[in-house]
């Protein structure tokens, strides 16, 4: 097994919700691009809606992420999906793939193929809990938290290698999980993926 040979970055303390824009930095940097992540953070699509929340604290009404980043990478924020986030890599990388409800294998092909891959996955690889929101249109927004996005780097039979951009214990560079956790995550939240290519 060989891990691909992806630069590891570090989201803070410039991005303390920029991991999606840190992600593809590192990813783009796989293929030399002189691309830094605040650089990526200011190309990225914002939404712009302002959070309204219930009287509980949770969120009532707030962005759509399939649109642009919703909230503020710079300070609070919580995420940007595949689409929106492949205009910015597509800017470098022509041809990159936003994929939504692929099968694992799909992405265990993508990394053998020398291709890495951004996964929406989870703050300290745990199982997400669920979270909702609405659009000021009334579109529903599944946005699972802990979120948070990584790179694979490599698999193997029983492990999946990946860059963790955050700064827990869990975190760093090819970090290992068992494929059997690492999947249910994947599924969990909703399987996205971004394949710079």
């Amino acid at each position: 097994m060989r891990l691909l040979d992806v630069p590891y970055i570090k989201q803070r303390p410039e991005l303390p919700s920029g991991c999606e824009v840190t992600a593809l930095a590192m990813a783009l940097s796989y293929y030399g691009e002189d691309v830094d992540k605040l650089s990526l953070a200011r190309e990225m699509p914002i939404d712009k809606t302002s959070v309204e929340r219930n009287e509980d604290g949770t969120i009532r009404i707030w962005g759509d992420p399939e649109d642009g980043f919703v909230g503020d990478p710079f300070d609070n924020g919580i995420t940007i999906n595949p689409n929106p986030l492949k205009q910015v890599a597509e800017k470098y990388r022509p041809g990159s793939s936003a994929l939504y409800g692929e099968a694992w294998d799909v992405i265990e092909t993508h990394v053998a193929n020398d291709r890495p891959v951004l996964v929406w996955f989870t703050i300290h690889h745990d199982m997400p809990t669920p979270r909702v929101w609405h659009t000021p249109a009334g579109k529903v927004v599944q946005a699972p938290r802990p979120l948070h996005c990584i790179v694979v780097t490599g698999t193997d039979d029983d492990h999946v290698y990946f860059h963790d951009c955050e700064s827990t214990e869990k975190s760093g560079e090819h970090v290992k999980v068992e494929k059997t956790q690492f999947t249910r995550i994947y599924d969990e939240m909703g399987r996205r993926a971004l394949v710079i290519t």
